[in-house]
C-alpha cells in the first residue's frame, strides 16, 4: 500500500498522575483520511500531540515512519511574539516553501489585511486559519488536524475542506472535528476513542440528539423523543445526520428554543 504509515504498539500516555491513553495498538497507512471521534476528556488531543512528537508515550512504541509531519493544534499557540506575516515566512523557509506558494494560501484564506498585525492582536478566526497554513506549507506526509474548523466563516471552512480532498492525494490525514460537512467529505475511514482505547468503528451517518424547549405540546407529535420533562416543557429527540437541519428549523419555526445539539458517542 502507498502512503506513510503509522504504527502504534500498546501505548499509553500518563499526565501528573492520570493516565489518559491506555494500552492503545493500531496501524495506520496509505494517503487516506482518518476521523478520530469521542466525547470530551477522551483523549483526542492527547492522541494527535503524541502522533506530532509533543508528546512521547509513557509506556509502549510509536513508529511514524516519517518526520515530515504538519500539526495544528485545537488552540493555536499564545505569546508568540510575531506578526502574520514573520511568522509564516519563518515556517516557509524552513520547509523550502516558495514565496508564490505562501502567497497563494494567504489569498485563499483572504488574510493580506492582517500581514502585519501581531499574532497576540489575532481573532480565533485569523490564528485559526495562520494555523492551518503554517501546517500545510510543512508539506507533510502526515497532517495532524485537532477541530480545524472552530472559528472559521463558512467561507472559509468550505474553502479549507476542498483543499483538505485534494491534500489526501499526497497525504495522510488524522483530524478531529465536530461538524459532518468535513467528516462526510473527507474522512475514509474512523475510529472512535474511548475509556483511553482506539477502536474503528464504521462510517455509517451518526444520529443527532436535540434537546429543546417546547412551548405547544402538539409540535411533540411525530417525534423520536428520547426524554420528556413535561414539567419543565423541554425534550430531547433524535434524527439522522441529513434529518437534523431541516428538523432544527421545523422546531425554531414553531417557537422552540433549540438547548443543545449533540452526536451519538459524544457523551
Amino acid at each position: 500500500m502507498e502512503g506513510p504509515m503509522i504504527e502504534a504498539k500498546n501505548i499509553s500516555k500518563i499526565i501528573d498522575g492520570q493516565t489518559i491513553l491506555k494500552q492503545i495498538s493500531f496501524c495506520l497507512q496509505g494517503n487516506k483520511a482518518f476521523f478520530i471521534r469521542g466525547s470530551n476528556g477522551s483523549g483526542k488531543s492527547t492522541l494527535l500531540k503524541l502522533l506530532a512528537g509533543i508528546y512521547h508515550p509513557t509506556h509502549g512504541t510509536l513508529n511514524r515512519g516519517t518526520n515530515r509531519i504538519g500539526y495544528m493544534p485545537e488552540h493555536f499557540p499564545e505569546g508568540l511574539p510575531f506578526r502574520v506575516k514573520e511568522y509564516l515566512s519563518i515556517i516557509a523557509n524552513f520547509h523550502g516553501y516558495s514565496k508564490k506558494e505562501l502567497k497563494e494560501y494567504i489569498q485563499l484564506f483572504s488574510i493580506e489585511a492582517f500581514l502585519n498585525t501581531s499574532l497576540k492582536q489575532c481573532s480565533k478566526g485569523t490564528k485559526q486559519k495562520v494555523g492551518i497554513i503554517q501546517a500545510l506549507i510543512s508539506k507533510p506526509d502526515i497532517l495532524l488536524l485537532d477541530e480545524p474548523l472552530t472559528g472559521l466563516d463558512q467561507e472559509s471552512q468550505q474553502v479549507f475542506i476542498q483543499l483538505l480532498d485534494k491534500q489526501k492525494r499526497n497525504s495522510m490525514i488524522i483530524f478531529t472535528a465536530h461538524e459532518n460537512p468535513l467528516i462526510e467529505k473527507i474522512a475514509d475511514e474512523q475510529f472512535l476513542l474511548e475509556a483511553g482505547g482506539l477502536a474503528k468503528s464504521n462510517m455509517k451517518s451518526r444520529k443527532k440528539q436535540i434537546k429543546f424547549k417546547y412551548t405547544r405540546v402538539d409540535i411533540l407529535q411525530n417525534l423520536q423523543l428520547v426524554t420528556h420533562n413535561r414539567n419543565e416543557k423541554t425534550a430531547v429527540l433524535s434524527a439522522n445526520s441529513d434529518q437534523s437541519d431541516p428538523l432544527l428549523l421545523h422546531l425554531l419555526n414553531n417557537q422552540c428554543s433549540i438547548l443543545e445539539v449533540w452526536e451519538e458517542g459524544e457523551r
